[in-house]
C-alpha cells in the first residue's frame, strides 16, 4: 500500500485537521492541496481555513514562488474578503462575519468550481473557532485547517481533533539538526494528558499557577512563577495555567512534581530544559493532549539547497512512532 493511501487512511479517522509546520517553508501547501485532492476523489466535502495569509504565489520573505491553495468544486472555503474578491473561480457566499483583519472580514464561501486562492483566515483563535464552527454547521464533512508561519497553536485540541507536523529543509541546513528540532516538538506535542479525576480538579481554574497536594492553592499570577519559593514545591502537581517556559521548567525540575501545562501550544521549553526537568525526576503532562496524525517532510530549502528526502525519512522514522511522509515523492492528487 501506498503512503499517500494511509495519509487519507489517517484523515479519516478525525472530523477535522491542522497543517502546522515548524518553521517557513515546510511544505504545508503543499501537504493541504494533497488532502483537498484525496478529499474531492472520496466525494467527501471540505472546509478550508487558515491562520494568517496562505497560498500566495510569491514567498513574502524569500521571493520565491509557491505552491498556491487549488480548491475543488463544492469545497468550503473562509478567507478575507480581499481575498475572496481575488479568487480565479465562481463561489457562492453562505456568511459574512466580522472577523476584522487589515484585508477586511471573514468570507464563508463554496467554490462552484475548481481553481485557486489564497486562504487569509482570522489570526485570532477564538475567531478560528467559530470559523471551524460555522464550516461544520453550513455542511463539511471534514475541515482542515493551514497553520500560519512556525506557530504551532492552530494545532491545538482546542482548534482541530488532530494534526500533521511538516519539517524540513528550511528548518535547518543538516538531518541531524532537523531530527533534533522536529523530534523535540513531536515530544511536546505527544505528552499525555492527566487522569480524569485530577483534569475535574484544574477544568475550573483560571489563569495562574496552582498547586495541588490536599488541597488546592493558588502559588501565583500567570507568568509569574519565579516569585514562588522553591520549598513551596516539593512534591504535588503544579498547574501552569499559561505559558511554560524553559525558566519555569528549571526550577520545577524536582522529583515528584508533575507539571500541567494546558496543552502543547502553551509550553515554549526548549529540549534541553525539558531533559533537565526529566532528569530531576519530573513528570511533563498536559490537560488538553493532542493527537499527531503524521509527520510529512519538504527536502528543498527555499535559499535553493535541497536534501535527500529518503535520509530524512529514514532518520526522522528511527526517532518517531508516527507515519513520516514526502507527500510530492509519493505522488500528489
Amino acid at each position: 500500500m501506498r503512503k499517500v493511501s494511509r495519509i487519507f487512511e489517517l484523515i479519516s479517522e478525525v472530523p477535522s485537521v491542522s497543517i502546522v509546520g515548524l518553521d517557513k517553508n515546510t511544505g504545508k501547501t503543499v501537504v493541504l492541496n494533497h488532502l483537498i485532492g484525496l478529499l474531492a476523489a472520496k466525494s467527501i466535502r471540505a472546509g478550508i481555513t487558515s491562520v494568517g495569509l496562505e497560498g500566495e504565489k510569491i514567498d513574502q520573505v524569500f521571493l520565491t514562488e509557491k505552491p498556491e491553495i487549488y480548491l475543488r468544486s463544492g469545497t468550503l472555503f473562509a478567507t478575507s474578503e480581499r481575498d475572496f474578491a481575488a479568487r480565479e473561480f465562481p463561489a457562492t457566499v453562505l456568511d459574512l462575519r466580522e472577523f476584522r483583519s487589515p484585508l477586511g472580514r471573514t468570507v464563508i464561501a463554496q467554490a462552484r468550481a475548481d481553481g485557486k486562492i489564497v486562504i487569509s483566515g482570522p489570526s485570532i483563535i477564538d475567531y478560528l473557532l467559530e470559523t471551524v464552527r460555522l464550516l461544520k454547521d453550513l455542511g463539511a464533512e471534514k475541515i482542515i485547517v493551514d497553520g500560519a508561519v512556525s506557530r504551532l497553536s492552530p494545532g491545538s485540541p482546542f482548534v482541530s481533533d488532530a494534526l500533521i507536523l511538516s519539517t524540513g529543509a528550511s528548518v535547518a541546513s543538516s538531518v541531524d539538526e532537523i531530527v533534533r528540532r522536529t523530534v523535540h516538538a513531536v515530544r511536546l506535542i505527544s505528552l499525555g494528558g492527566v487522569e480524569s479525576d485530577i483534569a475535574q480538579r484544574l477544568e475550573p481554574l483560571t489563569n495562574g499557577v496552582w498547586l495541588l497536594q490536599d488541597g488546592c492553592r493558588k502559588l501565583a499570577g500567570s507568568g509569574l512563577l519565579l516569585q514562588v519559593k522553591p520549598d513551596e514545591i516539593r512534591s504535588g502537581v503544579v498547574y501552569i495555567n499559561g505559558s511554560l517556559t524553559s525558566a519555569t521548567l528549571r526550577r520545577l525540575a524536582v522529583a515528584d512534581v508533575t507539571v500541567v501545562a494546558r496543552d502543547f501550544t502553551k509550553i515554549f521549553a526548549d529540549s534541553d530544559s525539558l531533559s533537565y526537568f526529566s532528569r530531576a525526576g519530573g513528570e511533563l503532562k498536559v490537560l488538553y493532549p493532542a493527537r499527531l496524525l503524521a509527520v510529512t517532510v519538504n527536502p528543498t530549502s527555499p535559499t535553493g539547497y535541497h536534501l535527500r528526502s529518503e535520509a530524512m525519512i529514514e532518520a526522522l522514522e528511527k526517532e518517531l512512532r508516527v507515519p513520516v511522509f514526502d507527500v510530492l515523492r509519493e505522488g500528489v492528487s
